[in-house]
C-alpha cells in the first residue's frame, strides 16, 4: 500500500538587527512545508551559517596546505552529503488484519523518512537509489522488505501456513512535472524470504493545494502481480485445502488491485507536522475471488490514521 510520508522542511536560521525589515518573510520561511514526496523533495533554503560556497579563484590561494582527513572526507560527499534529512514518527493505524481481510485492527505504525541529497530515499515504500537523474526525471535501484502473513493473524488463515517476511529487489524511475504532480513505477521480485514472485507498482501523487500550515495531496496507485506471489498469497493448494477446509483455488498472475489516498499535512510547530491519511483499495476478480478473500474477507479496503512526524536535519561539516 502506497502512504505518502508526509516529509518536513526549513530549519530555523539565525537573524540579526540588519534583518529586521524583511522579519516576516524569514520567518515564515521557519515554518515546517512538507515536500510533495521524498523522491524529489525540494532543496532546503541555505542557512545563512553555512559556510560560504567558493566564488572567484583568489579562494582558492588561501591555504596550500594538504588536509589529509578533510580531503579524504570531502572525496565521499555522495556518501556523506551535506544535508540529510531525517523524518521520524509514529501513530495509530485502523486497517484489515491481512490484505482482503474484512477484520480490522488498531496497530502502531511507525514511519520514516530519510533523504541524502536526491540520491538515497527511504520511506514506507523501501529505499530507492536514484543513480540516474536528470531534468526531474530519476532512476535506479530499489529495495524493499515487505510484511510477514501467519495463520495465527485471523481465523480464517487457518491451515494455509506462515508466510515470512520478504526481501525484494528491482528498480525504479520516477518524474515530477511543475513541482506538484509525482509519477512512480517500480518492479520488484522476492530474492529472500516468504515469497520469490514478481511485483509491479505504479503510483501518481498531485499536491492540491497549501495554505497556511496545511498542505492535502490525492495518491492513485495500481498493482499487477505475477503468478508465483499470486500463488503465495492467494491460491489454496489441495494440501492447505485439506488443512483449512477451503476449496483448492489457483490464483493467476494478473492486476491485483487499485486505490487512492488522501494524505493531509498540518505543521505544529517549527519541526513537529501531524499527518492524518486515508487510502482505499478495490481488489480485482482474479484475486477477490480466492476463497481467503470471497468466504472470510472483502474486496474493498480501507485504511485511516496518522503520523506525529519529528525532523532533524543532520549537517557534515
Amino acid at each position: 500500500m502506497l502512504r505518502i510520508a508526509g516529509a518536513l522542511a526549513a530549519a530555523a536560521a539565525a537573524f540579526g538587527p540588519a534583518y529586521a525589515a524583511d522579519r516576516p518573510v524569514r520567518e515564515a520561511q521557519q515554518i515546517d512545508e512538507p515536500r510533495l514526496d521524498p523522491i524529489f523533495g525540494q532543496k532546503r533554503p541555505e542557512r545563512e551559517d553555512d559556510r560560504p560556497r567558493i566564488v572567484n579563484d583568489e579562494e582558492f590561494d588561501q591555504d596550500k596546505k594538504w588536509h589529509p582527513l578533510r580531503d579524504f572526507v570531502g572525496v565521499l560527499t555522495f556518501l556523506a552529503p551535506s544535508n540529510t534529512d531525517l523524518s521520524i514518527g509514529i501513530g495509530p493505524e485502523y486497517r484489515p488484519d491481512y490484505f482482503g481481510s474484512d477484520d480490522f485492527e488498531w496497530v502502531a505504525d511507525p514511519e520514516v523518512f530519510v533523504k541524502f541529497r536526491n540520491f538515497v530515499f527511504l520511506d514506507n515504500d523501501g529505499a530507492d537509489i536514484a543513480l540516474v537523474g536528470f531534468s526531474g526525471f530519476s532512476f535506479g535501484p530499489s529495495l524493499r522488505v515487505v510484511g510477514d502473513r501467519d495463520e495465527k493473524d485471523n481465523i480464517a488463515l487457518t491451515g494455509l501456513g506462515d508466510i515470512d517476511r520478504t526481501l525484494e529487489i528491482g528498480g525504479f524511475a520516477a518524474t515530477k512535472f511543475v513541482d506538484r504532480i509525482l509519477v512512480r513505477f517500480k518492479i520488484r521480485k522476492g530474492i529472500v524470504g516468504g515469497h520469490d514472485g514478481l511485483i509491479v507498482d505504479a503510483a501518481g501523487t498531485a499536491l492540491l493545494f497549501r495554505y497556511g500550515r496545511l498542505s492535502t495531496s490525492v495518491s492513485a496507485n495500481a498493482t499487477w502481480v505475477g503468478e508465483r506471489y499470486a500463488d503465495t498469497f492467494f491460491s489454496v493448494t489441495p494440501a492447505q485445502s485439506l488443512a483449512s477446509g477451503l476449496p483448492v483455488y489457483d490464483a493467476p498472475r494478473g492486476m491485483r488491485d487499485i486505490g487512492g489516498s488522501f494524505n493531509a499535512y498540518i505543521n505544529i510547530g517549527k519541526k513537529w507536522s501531524l499527518n492524518p491519511y486515508v487510502t482505499y483499495s478495490y481488489i480485482f476478480d482474479s484475486f477477490a475471488e480466492t476463497p481467503i478473500i470471497a468466504q472470510y474477507g472483502d474486496r474493498n479496503q480501507y485504511r485511516a490514521g496518522f503520523h506525529l512526524m519529528r525532523e532533524f536535519n543532520l549537517k557534515w561539516r
